[in-house]
């Protein structure tokens, strides 16, 4: 054996030694619903009897005899089960040498790197909390969140430090501990540079940070020399119910100032529990590898990418950089089998698959379940993305039959509640003949630990189709957001008496009992009549046509016009004028004047598309920021270009 491996055996049989020595106790989970069935009673019961511990504990737990497998890809490295706890319990070790104990938060700022799978577990060991940040924080947020740790350290990537470390400056931090996302290279360094630098850096900028800062950088190395000089114990005994994370919301509704959201372990535990093919009937995520790129402050990263894939012994495939142009390159790099991204991601995949001379002829094969994640998916959409993928044999190799006509499996719910709509293999379940015949989209399934629920304005249960909030209530859901203000309105007692969750959208319950999000609960405009009108209702007529439209989302700017930002299908067989002209008529069908008077339309290319938030999700803020530009109509000047033989774009030229 090399002087490496006599090491992380010596520290893996320490870890296990620490593990073993560990208090056993049962908890009592406060969560209690008449609706489960007995089976998810009895899965729920042994969590609480036998995985009283912390995250980290139960993915060590979950793979102690899967060490030798890979754990992590990472640029052409592959690291072993073993080697990432033999690097997370070193990692505890320093943790524990800087004076951090159970409880205290640990600042970090760090993108999907092995460091930061290796930081996650350690503070999860010794029971700290990690308060995980974005770089595109508001400076006055992310400021006063650091000051809020009450930290002397911010763990930081060499990339995310130039961008904030004027802010990290200004803060009550005192140290930075700075990794290079270079760090895990091998040897050879990363054999696909050259793909990589046409869109990002991708080197080691620690040098010229320390000569910065000289007195105030701790590299990697020097972190972990800290560690081998820590000789007591470092697992600490943690509870389901502890707070293990804190992780931000995508910031839609305020732009750079995302909630702050805390869950315990229990929350994480049991989604991966729950994704189980035993316990959901789905097919068992063995031998996948599953792509992380999503921002590593989002508890969907988290969870459904990191937690789940280490939960079932698979191997995640980190990428560093989250960029809409430089996906389809992660997904030909890491050559994932399942992903989660947002449709504006996929989008732009599918686009460069079906227009970009380079990528017209892949295969990719191996995706096998390509996930949408964080917002909701029209039907047009769907169509073209699954259109795409049959054309490109996604998953083709890992699939012993065909995909139905739903390819893409959806995924949904809120951070708040815990992903508990995330569905893996969602797709494989939907092979039944009334979806083959109508190709219809698929609502949102909740995993069988959750109840959830429609209420009225009277806090009654909605009936079937019948919009309303949506509830819920699950072991998952937030221990609470991170400023108390924002917990006196989080939850909402039913006309029975009984507490929910408000997951704050308009939602329904379909004819087959799936949910249906539509969006959120202020988007809505009152007529003078008092009668209020959704704006997802006005969005579903115009998506009547999903052959010829793809994508709708009205919003209101600064003066209440309310606009209707359209996008067409990119494989459409009618001519647009066609296209526009049943765009009027069902408007003018299912709308009275005083509506169809505040209506404004803005066709976008298929190439513009939709603006993205640094979350990925589709930027309804900055819709509502731009507003009317020259590209918008009225309504009426819609009607009019369109009675007549000219093209839409050429008239609206012509009349600025």
């Amino acid at each position: 054996m090399t002087k490496e491996e006599i090491e992380k055996e010596k520290l893996l049989n320490e870890l296990s030694l620490e593990i073993k020595g560990l208090k056993k106790s049962n908890c009592n989970n406060p969560f209690n619903s008449k609706n489960l069935s007995p089976k998810v009673q009895k899965v729920l019961k042994e969590i609480e009897t036998n995985r009283n511990h912390s995250w980290a504990v139960e993915m060590y737990e979950r793979n102690k005899n899967n060490l030798s497998k890979n754990a992590l890809k990472y640029r052409g490295t592959n690291i072993t089960y073993g080697e990432m706890f033999a690097n997370a319990y070193i990692y505890a070790r320093s943790l524990k040498k800087l004076g951090y104990r159970k409880k205290d938060e640990i600042p970090i700022c760090i993108t999907n790197t092995p460091e930061f799978i290796y930081l996650l577990l350690a503070t999860s060991f010794i029971g700290a909390r990690p308060n995980i940040v974005g770089d595109w924080f508001a400076p006055d947020y992310l400021k006063k969140i650091l000051n809020t740790t009450k930290s002397k350290y911010i763990f930081i990537d060499d990339i995310s430090y130039k961008k904030i470390r004027d802010i990290i400056k200004s803060s009550n931090i005192d140290n930075v501990i700075c990794f290079s996302i270079t760090d895990s290279l091998g040897k050879k360094g990363n054999p696909y540079i050259k793909i990589d630098s046409l869109f990002h850096e991708f080197n080691n900028n620690l040098k010229n940070i320390k000569n910065e800062n000289l007195n105030h950088i701790i590299d990697k190395n020097e972190f972990i020399k800290l560690g081998k000089n820590y000789d007591h114990r470092c697992v600490e005994n943690v509870d389901l119910d502890d707070p293990f994370t804190i992780t931000y919301t995508s910031g839609t509704v305020k732009p750079g100032y995302p909630k702050g959201v805390i869950q315990s372990n229990r929350s994480y535990i049991t989604l991966s529990r729950f994704k189980e093919s035993d316990v959901s009937g789905m097919p068992t995520m063995k031998n996948l590898t599953v792509l992380a790129h999503i921002p590593t402050n989002t508890h969907m990263e988290l969870s459904c990418a990191i937690s789940d894939t280490l939960y079932c012994n698979c191997e995640l495939a980190l990428e560093p950089f989250y960029s809409e142009k430089f996906f389809p390159y992660s997904i030909l790099i890491n050559k994932p089998n399942f992903v989660p991204a947002s449709v504006g991601f996929w989008e732009n995949l599918c686009k460069k698959l079906s227009f970009d001379p380079s990528f017209k002829k892949l295969k990719l094969k191996y995706l096998m379940i390509p996930t949408v994640t964080g917002e909701g998916l029209s039907i047009g959409e769907e169509k073209f993305l699954n259109q795409v993928s049959r054309e490109h044999s996604f998953g083709s190799e890992k699939l012993p039959f065909p995909f139905s006509p739903v390819t893409f499996s959806i995924g949904g719910g809120t951070t708040e509640s815990s992903g508990i709509f995330v569905t893996l293999f969602k797709s494989l379940q939907e092979k039944k003949l009334n979806h083959l015949i109508k190709k219809e989209t698929l609502g949102l399934t909740p995993l069988k630990f959750a109840d959830v629920e429609i209420l009225d304005t009277d806090k009654n249960y909605c009936q079937k189709n019948e919009p309303g909030l949506l509830v819920a209530n699950s072991p998952c859901e937030m221990i609470g957001y991170t400023d108390n203000e924002l917990n006196k309105t989080t939850h909402i007692i039913d006309s029975k008496g009984k507490k929910w969750l408000k997951l704050g959208t308009y939602s329904y319950k379909d004819s087959t009992g799936r949910i249906r999000m539509k969006g959120r609960l202020g988007d809505f405009i009152t007529l003078s009549n008092n009668k209020i009108i959704p704006f997802y209702s006005i969005e579903d007529v115009i998506l009547k046509d999903t052959k010829n439209v793809m994508s709708c989302s009205v919003v209101n700017d600064c003066f209440n016009n309310i606009i209707c930002h359209i996008e067409l299908q990119p494989f459409r067989k009618k001519s647009d004028k066609h296209i526009y002209n049943g765009i009027i008529s069902r408007l003018k069908d299912n709308f009275d004047d005083e509506l169809i008077n505040k209506l404004f339309i803005r066709i976008r290319d298929n190439k513009e598309s939709f603006p993205l938030d640094p979350s990925g999700k589709r930027s309804i803020s900055t819709l509502k920021k731009i507003g009317i530009d020259d590209k918008t109509l009225s309504f009426n000047e819609f009607i009019n270009i369109n009675t007549n033989d000219n093209n839409f774009h050429n008239q609206k030229i012509l009349k600025k």
